[in-house]
């Protein structure tokens, strides 16, 4: 018999899962945000180092750096708001 056969639909051990299941999903997004935010502080650092520096080539790589941090962070936080929403 395998696992799978085992799902509970209904009760409160099915409602437990449900639960431990949303938990999950809200760890790893909660861990996903905390880890992007860090390196986002990194980068704003090192871009304004670079700034201070007047290295060019620098500057515009910590710049795309910091709109890829911050549209991972928008993202994540979009899949936060909906995880909700979404049935496991």
């Amino acid at each position: 018999m395998k696992f799978d056969q085992l799902r509970l639909t209904c009760g409160p051990f099915a409602q437990s899962e449900n639960n431990a299941a949303a938990f999950c999903h809200n760890l790893f997004l909660a861990h996903a945000i905390a880890e992007c935010a860090q390196r986002l502080h990194k980068a704003q650092t090192e871009y304004e180092d670079a700034v201070l520096r007047k290295d060019d080539v620098v500057v515009q790589q910590k710049r795309e750096e910091l709109e890829i941090y911050r549209s991972s962070l928008q993202l994540t936080a979009y899949m936060f708001d909906e995880v909700d929403k979404i049935s496991t």
